[in-house]
This record gives C-alpha cells, structure tokens and sequence, in this order.
C-alpha cells in the first residue's frame, strides 16, 4: 500500500516510519523545508529508541519519502494520515486549523479515481 502522512512531528514520523517497516511505501509531508531536508539525512527532530535507525533502513530500501508538496504525492498514495498540530486554543479546545488546511489541499489536489 503507498500512504501519505501530513506531518513530521512525532505522531506523523513515529506512524510513518513503521507503516514503511511493515513493507509500505510511504510519504511523508511537512511544510518546512528544513526539517524534510534533515529527514532525508537522517537527521531526526525526535528521539524515539530505534527510530532512527528504521528511518536509515527504509529510505534505504526507498520504502519511506520525505517531501514539502502533498500535490506532488496525493494522487501516487492510497490513503492519507493527517498528523499535525493541534494547539489548545484560547479556551481550552483544540485549535484545528492546521487539520483544516490540509483538508482543503487534499480537496484541491486530489484527482485520484
């Protein structure tokens, strides 16, 4: 299965990482452009013990991607994972603004049939 995951943080490195383990091909997305350069590096922004090393062996085995454009990737995938922020708003609720973003873009880029 080829998967996208919208978001580098922990949850979104953590998740992709081991669907790519499992023999998925997998996306993974960020819009800063630094961290997706130090990914493909394998430098990580985390700590997780052996993550790093399962990042090293699936981009290796070009089974885990590491890229700023979802448009560039959408259509190649099979399903998405939206793993970004959700701060706590002023009054306590998640603040989903960054969820409904990348709803929106996934609506705009997606053309898959």
């Amino acid at each position: 299965m080829r998967i996208s995951i919208v978001g580098t943080g922990y949850v979104g490195l953590v998740t992709g990482t081991c669907f790519a383990e499992m023999g998925n091909e997998v996306y993974c997305v960020d819009i800063d452009s630094k961290k997706i350069d130090n990914l493909k590096k394998c430098i990580l922004p985390i700590y997780e013990p052996g993550l790093k090393s399962m990042v090293e062996h699936n981009i290796g085995e070009q089974r885990l991607h590491f890229t700023t454009s979802l448009k560039e990737v959408i259509n190649k995938t099979d399903c998405v994972f939206i793993a970004v922020g959700t701060p706590q708003g002023e009054d306590g609720s998640s603040n989903l603004s960054f969820v409904y973003s990348v709803a929106n873009d996934i609506g705009e880029n997606i053309n898959k049939e």
